[in-house]
């Protein structure tokens, strides 16, 4: 598990070199840079499971996105037909559109 970790730590750091020059961030002079965009912690999460009506608080490692504020958890299962899945799942609550 802490290879996995470290492996997706890896892949998201972005290295980014800047040009240099006297430009306007986010021009061709002077890029916009992700350096830090992407930031993973370990916490706990609280969940409630409605079939059993009981609270549950597990650990997790998750995703931040500082520049939009999202915030996705890991999660790794083996699925009801055997097979192994990892993904990130996202925080937010699905809005109803009334």
């Amino acid at each position: 598990m802490k290879a996995r970790i470290l492996f997706l730590f890896g892949m998201l750091f972005v290295v980014s070199t800047t040009a240099s020059g006297e430009g306007a961030p986010g021009t061709r002079e002077h890029p916009v840079s992700d350096n830090g965009r992407y930031q993973l912690f370990q916490g706990t999460y609280t969940a409630f499971d409605l079939k059993r009506q009981e609270t549950y608080s597990q650990q997790a490692v998750f995703l931040i996105d500082t520049r939009t504020g999202q915030v996705k958890r890991y999660v790794n299962k083996i699925d009801t037909e055997g097979k192994y899945i990892e993904m990130w799942v996202s925080t937010d609550l699905p809005v109803e559109k009334k």
